[in-house]
């Protein structure tokens, strides 16, 4: 059974461009060519073809092909990396779901992480921008400080500085007169 490129290519679910490309990168042997010069592919072809496809659709770099292949120790080293590589995109597309379902849902603004729906409802607009910017180049745990931090009581912050103002201008009003004792 023979076959021309473009049959090749649809028989493996690819394109005649690519069956080319994988001739020049020394991935897919020439096939023979027919008296009327036209390539004639046979059913090895089309089973390296399908193999070279599959390794591609599982993730593996057209490079890196040949060293899968060989099924040594950089073959499955390629394979973990792969597979590392594709947990942490399994994972960042499962928090990236959680938090549309917090937007659907209304329970997350748009610019807030879902962890702090409500925690930063009542926070000026310069600490819920500080949050947007730490929700993405802080750990997980440190996220989880922050909201546990957020999440306890809070009062408000400028009264307890003015009380704390209070607490120093009477301390230095109690070491003047001290002083003022003593020097008598």
């Amino acid at each position: 059974m023979a076959w021309s490129t473009r049959r090749l290519a649809e028989l493996a679910g690819t394109t005649a461009k690519a069956v080319r490309h994988y001739h020049e990168i020394g991935l897919l042997d020439e096939p023979e060519r027919a008296s009327n010069g036209y390539k004639r592919y046979g059913v090895s072809h089309l089973v390296r073809l399908l193999r070279i496809r599959r390794l591609t659709d599982l993730g593996v770099a057209l490079a890196d092909v040949p060293a899968v292949e060989s099924g040594d120790e950089r073959a499955r080293q390629i394979l973990r990396d792969l597979d590392a590589e594709l947990a942490a995109d399994i994972e960042r597309r499962q928090r990236m779901r959680r938090d549309l379902a917090a937007i659907m849902d209304n329970r997350a603004a748009l610019d807030m992480p879902p962890d702090f729906r409500t925690l930063a409802d009542d926070l000026p607009e310069t600490q819920r921008s500080l949050l947007v910017a730490y929700s993405s180049i802080l750990t997980p745990d440190a996220i989880a400080a922050l909201q546990e931090q957020l999440s306890g009581p809070r009062g408000d912050l400028e009264a307890e500085f003015a009380a704390l103002g209070a607490v120093f201008k009477c301390h230095a009003h109690i070491r003047s007169e001290a002083r003022v004792t003593a020097a008598s």
